[in-house]
């Protein structure tokens, strides 16, 4: 059996160790994903065809293949099935339809390192793509940008938008933000905040929770008395909104 392994063959190795990921599929989510990959230590080459993604496995030797259940010249089971042939350990990432329990099964059956839905949900994607990749290439993979239309939030640097406005962030406030930002609408206890963004177990101020909400409903040009952005739910905890922009003078 042919050496397969990026990490074991000096030629292929790059000094940034980046995950070589062969996509063999299409549609909204695959472009998705080229998206999200340009910021992150990817190498993403998408093949349409299962047959000509034959020829990019000997060619490319992926560190992991992302198979859709496309139609083509070749059956994406069959596909697979050739490809554990000729490389037991290849990692296969299968992605099927809602309601395709017959493919699911078949590539369980033919040796799919996982199956998950399509639409694919690309940060769960990237995460999985990392675990899968070979150990000497496996690298951090950058926490995405959250873009909730009027807010966005950067992935790694602490900075935010606000409709377009560029707002530099002091750290903590950043994980805070993040926090929310990943839970629109969510109904989050005062226990969950703390420990995810001071750490569990770690001992802080009374108040210090409430001080950097404040300040960060500053930022957010939030209304101190009546606050849109995060709100108390009395007894329970916060929920974050993106409220929409209010015309001021239709308000007036």
């Amino acid at each position: 059996m042919r050496t397969r392994r990026r990490s074991a063959d000096p030629a292929h190795r790059k000094p940034e160790f980046r995950i070589s990921v062969l996509v063999v599929d299409h549609g909204e989510t695959v472009d998705e994903l080229l998206a999200a990959a340009l910021a992150q230590p990817l190498e993403v080459h998408v093949c349409t065809d299962a047959a000509e993604a034959l020829l990019h496995v000997g060619k490319l030797c992926p560190d992991v293949v992302l198979l859709g259940p496309g139609s083509g010249r070749l059956d994406p089971i069959e596909f697979l099935n050739i490809v554990r042939a000729d490389d037991p350990e290849q990692p296969v990432i299968v992605g099927a339809d809602a309601g395709c329990s017959e493919f699911t099964s078949r590539a369980s059956d033919a040796g799919a390192s996982a199956v998950v839905p399509r639409p694919y949900r690309v940060r769960e994607l990237l995460a999985l793509i990392n675990s899968l990749a070979p150990a000497p290439n496996q690298v951090d993979l950058r926490p995405l940008a959250l873009d909730l239309g009027r807010l966005r939030v950067d992935g790694a640097v602490p900075q935010m938008w606000l409709d377009g406005r560029q707002i530099e962030l002091p750290p903590m406030e950043f994980l805070l933000l993040r926090f929310f930002a990943e839970r629109p609408g969510e109904l989050v206890t005062r226990e969950e905040v703390r420990g995810a963004v001071w750490g569990k177990g770690v001992t802080i101020r009374s108040n210090t929770l409430n001080v950097h909400i404040m300040r960060l409903r500053k930022r957010l040009s939030d209304d101190e008395r009546n606050p849109q952005w995060i709100k108390v739910i009395r007894g329970l905890g916060y929920q974050f909104r993106v409220p929409p922009v209010v015309d001021r003078e239709f308000a007036e």
